[in-house]
């Protein structure tokens, strides 16, 4: 059981300098285990808030009481598992809008989470007004960043002005389409269609399509070769994923958006934080994420 102060998660670091296990508490008083050398990987279960050592008061706790620096390691390992019930406590990636709080992303980054995709613009004018400060202080954390847009009803070419007049993309930057139930302002699946073929042409790459049971109505069991094409950042908050049969599989899973505790992001009013999980290696994620 995590004790005050820590927060449980599960994964493996792995020692990227010459780091000191030390036993019972995340301080530089406590006596030493042992030495970990560089490249050396260790299973962790907690992130505890310890002594600031250069700035960084982050540190990993390991199943027997041990503590080793953040600083000196990787972040977790993502799990590959499949189902909500063994899925890791802290998420790959977290789906920002300007309600959702943000304290550290700097802790988020140490905890385990490797990427944020924040809501950019609605429509043909609505713009999030936190996007750039977070993006500016995400990418300092060393998290990778992405932008989301909320399609509607209009036009989709100024919809993909206003995404990228305010987005700012560089080729670092994931770009997705928002495709879910929007009552009296409802994006078609031919608006959806020109806004993906209109990212592509003024990108040279495709953007992300999130989507749960909207896509899943309109395709129906047809298999479609243009969405299929796009990487799926599935929405579907139950037990395991199902894909609608235009994909093999889901590139990211939002399995929840309830409750959670994720360290520098409180989430909404309500502790709420849209989780998402990604089902191989930090490395093969950053590679993917902008592609």
């Amino acid at each position: 059981m995590a004790t005050a102060g820590t927060t449980p998660i599960s994964g493996t670091v792995r020692t990227t300098t010459l780091v000191n296990l030390r036993q019972g508490a995340p301080r530089t008083s406590a006596p030493v285990v042992r030495k970990l050398a560089p490249g050396t990987s260790i299973a962790v279960t907690t992130v505890a808030v310890g002594d600031s050592v250069q700035g960084n008061a982050l540190w990993y706790g390991t199943a027997d009481h041990a503590y080793l620096w953040s600083g000196g390691c990787t972040p977790p390992q993502p799990s590959a598992t499949a189902g909500v019930s063994t899925l890791p406590a802290i998420p790959a990636v977290v789906d920002l809008y300007h309600r959702s709080s943000v304290t550290d992303f700097q802790a988020a980054r140490a905890a385990g989470v490797l990427g944020i995709i924040h809501k950019a613009t609605t429509g043909t004018t609505g713009r999030d007004e936190l996007y750039d400060d977070r993006r500016t202080a995400a990418t300092q954390a060393g998290l990778l960043w992405g932008a989301y847009h909320w399609g509607t009803a209009l036009p989709p070419a100024v919809q993909v002005e206003n995404l990228l007049a305010w987005a700012k993309p560089d080729d670092r930057t994931l770009i997705a389409l928002d495709y879910e139930p929007s009552p009296n302002n409802q994006m078609t699946l031919d608006g959806a269609r020109e806004f993906l073929e209109r990212i592509h042409d003024k990108l040279g790459r495709r953007a992300v399509l999130y989507s749960g049971h909207l896509i899943k109505e309109q395709l129906g069991s047809q298999v479609d070769p243009f969405f299929g094409a796009h990487r799926l950042w599935l929405a579907q908050y139950s037990g395991s994923a199902v894909v609608q049969p235009s994909w093999k599989r889901y590139w990211l899973w939002q399995y929840s958006d309830g409750p959670a505790q994720v360290p520098g992001i409180p989430g909404d009013g309500a502790g709420h934080i849209d989780r998402n999980h990604y089902a191989g290696s930090a490395e093969q994620l950053a590679a993917e994420w902008a592609s």
